[in-house]
Order: structure tokens, then C-alpha cells, then sequence
């Protein structure tokens, strides 16, 4: 049935999707900025579709702010089926229970103050899958400290 909902749910412009979710919100999918600027200021999910790089990934703007997990994984199935409409080349390959809990990971992080301007937009990347976001978020950690201690080369 997801199939017949994104024909029926999903408009497409140029380089963007919008889709209404069963629980009323919207969410938008884009290459564009703007077009995603333009969306958070209606109050709609902004995500950046990022799956034409060598490590694919979607971007979820102020993902902190999304706390009940059944709208998370209404956003992830979005996102799927959008990735099912428009494959990339590497191809974006999640599964939809690491997607929730790294999201969750974000959204703690992001409550304990742990690298919160890195934890208000997640990341949902390949290089991710079967990884505790804990991890990334200490080498984070690791590499903002090691760019005090490295002096400026100008």
C-alpha cells in the first residue's frame, strides 16, 4: 500500500518532495536550501537529501524537536519511499530500526547539551548503520578538541 500512497501523497517539483503524514505534518524533501528554508518557516520537516556523495545520506533539520518515535518512523518510511522513487548511485541503504535509534541517540545527546549544535540535525548516513551514534558523537567530541589544540596555518 506505501506504494500507492507516495503517487498519491508525494508531490514532485524540480528537486523536491512534499508529502503529508498520516499524523497531519509535512514533511519536505530537497537538494535545495531554500526550498528547505522556506519549508522549516511553514513549520514543515525540513530534510536535505545528501545521497549523491560517496557516503549517501538524508540530513533531518532541528530532528530534536521530533520526540515521539511513531513520527519518527512515519518521516523514515517518507524517506524510504522517496529513496525507493529516486535511487542514488551509491545507493542510500538503511534499515528503518537503526534510522529510529540513532535519531534517538541524536535527541539525547542533544538534551544532555553533548555537542548540541552537531545533535540538532541528524544525520542519517550508510556509514552509520549497525553504529551507535555514542561513538560518532565522542569522536565529535575528539575532533573539536583537536582543532583548539592544532594551531592555525594561514
Amino acid at each position: 500500500m506505501r506504494g500507492i500512497d507516495t503517487l498519491f501523497c508525494m508531490e514532485q517539483s524540480t528537486d523536491s518532495y512534499t508529502k503529508k503524514l498520516p499524523n497531519g505534518r509535512t514533511v519536505t524533501i530537497s537538494l535545495e536550501q531554500d526550498v528547505l528554508h522556506a519549508a522549516r518557516a511553514r513549520g514543515e520537516i525540513a530534510i536535505y537529501d545528501d545521497r549523491h556523495t560517496g557516503n549517501p545520506s538524508f540530513r533531518i533539520y532541528d530532528s530534536y524537536r521530533i520526540r515521539k518515535n511513531s513520527l519518527k518512523r512515519e518521516i523514515i518510511r517518507a524517506m524510504m519511499d522517496y529513496n525507493a522513487a529516486n535511487p542514488s548511485n551509491p545507493a542510500w541503504q538503511r534499515t528503518e530500526r537503526s534510522l529510529v535509534l540513532e535519531w534517538m541517540e541524536h535527541n539525547l545527546a542533544y538534551r544532555m547539551n553533548f555537542l548540541r549544535s552537531r545533535a540538532k540535525d541528524v544525520d542519517l548516513d550508510n556509514h552509520a548503520e549497525g553504529k551507535g551514534a555514542l561513538g560518532y558523537f565522542i569522536k565529535s567530541a575528539w575532533e573539536v578538541v583537536l582543532g583548539y589544540l592544532k594551531p592555525n596555518k594561514t
